[in-house]
């Protein structure tokens, strides 16, 4: 394993298209801590008629799934202690129109990372920072009952970022509060290496659990509360 910053690691890198149409990565996660899952589209080249489809399973229940189509693009889930995860990486046709000589390649990594705040400023991995302020909207939390059970809990909403080279991440709060019907939630913001233009962009944020419910969701950046959001309930 190669690390990657403070806190993540990189556990396996794979890859759909002309390697194949579908990719299998299993992996254990340690008995210290529980860690967020990260899939991340980290190059492609697939032609403009194919995506890709990703889903993580986590101790044998679908707990994050999503299209991974544009690079850059993620899906995460938490993973207790012990936890035995598996991804599947799918290519899939998008029946537009597109015609190409080649299909391409989709280049993919599954990373490990730890639910803590990371620290402000720039100390430890200047990679990750902490904004003064940041424009959020379409806060959207349910807890899904339908069958087949578990119950499944989720949030959405949206962020804006200074350039499409920042990557935001939904995690649970380190530590939670004291009531345990009230998640408590970070977004984590993480600068990608390179020239970005200085374009202001909204970036999706996406949380799963799996048997799980709440009631409320606060979302924090740092120490400050930025947003409480009320679940609803889908039978």
């Amino acid at each position: 394993m190669s690390a990657i910053s403070s806190a993540c690691i990189t556990v396996a890198k794979g890859g759909v298209g002309e390697s194949g149409a579908s990719s299998f990565i299993a992996h254990k996660v340690g008995q210290v801590t529980s860690k967020m899952m990260v899939v991340r589209n980290v190059h492609s080249d697939l032609c403009g008629n194919t995506g890709a489809f990703a889903t993580l399973i986590i101790n044998g229940l679908p707990s994050a799934s999503g299209l991974i189509t544009a690079q850059g693009s993620t899906i995460q889930a938490e993973a207790p202690i012990g936890a035995h995860v598996a991804l599947i990486v799918h290519t899939l046709p998008l029946f537009n129109g597109i015609f190409c000589n080649r299909l391409g390649e989709l280049y993919f990594r599954l990373d490990e990372c730890d639910l803590v705040a990371v620290k402000a400023n720039g100390s430890g991995d200047d990679a990750y920072f902490e904004p003064r302020a940041a424009v959020t909207a379409d806060w959207y939390a349910w807890n899904d009952l339908s069958p087949p059970k578990p119950d499944d809990f989720f949030v959405t909403g949206e962020v804006e970022v200074a350039n499409p080279g920042v990557e935001v991440l939904l995690v649970p709060k380190v530590p939670q509060g004291f009531n345990p019907r009230i998640l408590l939630m970070e977004l984590i913001f993480i600068q990608r290496p390179g020239i970005w233009p200085a374009l202001v962009v909204k970036k999706p944020v996406r949380y799963h659990k799996a048997n799980a419910t709440y009631d409320w969701v606060e979302i924090y950046i740092g120490g400050n509360q930025i947003a409480n959001i009320q679940v609803v309930t889908v039978v």
